[in-house]
């Protein structure tokens, strides 16, 4: 489980430093040095993994620490590609009169809206990198030894799920049809008129399919929205958004109560869709969002990903969980078979 997570989130690096290559600037240098060092901790996984089945305990504690160092990694760039695609639509939605200005704002939009994601990266990134450095050292201490070490260009990927969500849209996902028609057909379920929550878990591919499923159904709603929410999230902001993307313009500072009034009153004619990424905990629908978004029973729908069963449980009882799994045998083998050429890999 552990490899499988590590060449994931491998391929996510890999793909990050192609794609963003001109923008990650002193970031990119981060980047590169995260997948060094995963490279590198990668010789220690079949040992570890040895001691682990033979009920090592240290060698269990070593594995699932490095497994949750590249979830965090995982959340990270997703955070980046989520917030810059966010950014990137508020560009080409600006209400601007001056159509040479709005011209230029989209011109040059990809290049100032990833300012604050990518510090928000890369100061992820500083703190991953200490973890990866003491996972590093404590291999002494567990006693895990390497295999013969490989260099980056030995290193094979296991077969991955999915691509970088941006870019699903327009690029063949292996492994991910049936996985988008089962959620499309929750979400638009007219037999439930209920406002209803679908949570996908997993602990990989959430957030592609949840862009494709964003992609596929937003036309079916009022009002859509897909926002990230991360361990550290901040309700306020996260409320602050969701009513600067309904009125189209930046609040005025209100506080958290203000701001659930101000909601409840706007999304109750609308019929909505609102996804939001990467949830850790139960308080956020339970404490927040479910007195925000008023039940009017017009068949409006919120999809939260999460890797944790209980915020799917505490969230909503009229909807079941869809959990999402590795590929099966056939979709792996279809996927050694296609041409790679059209694939941009990340978990």
């Amino acid at each position: 489980m552990a490899e499988t997570v590590v060449n994931f989130v491998l391929g996510k690096l890999g793909d990050m430093i192609v794609k963003e290559a001109q923008f990650l600037g002193e970031v990119g240098d981060k980047v590169k040095w995260v997948e060094t060092e995963l490279i590198r901790i990668k010789c220690y996984l079949t040992d570890a993994d040895s001691k682990r089945r033979k009920g090592d305990a240290r060698a269990e504690n070593w594995l699932n620490e490095l497994r949750d160092v590249a979830y965090r990694i995982e959340d990270a760039t997703d955070t980046f590609y989520v917030e810059i695609e966010d950014s990137r639509q508020g560009v080409e939605g600006s209400p601007q009169k001056d159509h040479r200005f709005l011209a230029k704002l989209k011109r040059f939009g990809h290049k100032t809206t990833k300012l604050p994601a990518l510090h928000k990266l890369g100061t992820e990134l500083d703190d991953i990198k200490k973890a990866l450095e003491g996972i590093f050292e404590s291999t002494v201490h567990y006693q895990i030894n390497p295999l013969q070490e490989r260099g980056k260009a030995e290193t094979v990927l296991m077969p991955l799920r999915r691509t970088t969500y941006q870019d699903a849209n327009e690029t063949e996902v292996v492994g991910l049809d049936d996985d988008k028609n089962n959620v499309c057909k929750l979400l638009l379920d007219s037999e439930i008129r209920r406002r209803a929550v679908v949570t996908i878990v997993g602990p990989v591919g959430k957030t592609t399919l949840a862009h494709m499923v964003y992609k596929s159904v937003q036309a079916d709603f009022d009002f859509h929205i897909m926002l990230p929410v991360s361990q550290q999230y901040n309700p306020t902001d996260l409320l602050r958004k969701l009513l600067t993307k309904f009125k189209g313009s930046e609040p005025p500072t209100l506080d958290i109560d203000d701001l659930i009034s101000e909601l409840k009153g706007s999304l109750s004619s609308k019929r909505y869709l609102i996804i939001l990424d990467d949830v850790w905990v139960t308080d956020l629908w339970n404490q927040y969002l479910k007195d925000a978004l008023l039940d009017v029973e017009n068949g409006s729908r919120v999809l939260m990903t999460s890797r944790l069963i209980e915020v799917a449980q505490s969230a909503n009882p009229i909807m079941k969980h869809y959990e999402l799994k590795f590929l099966n045998e056939e979709d792996s083998c279809n996927l050694l078979d296609a041409d790679f050429s059209t694939f941009k890999f990340i978990p």
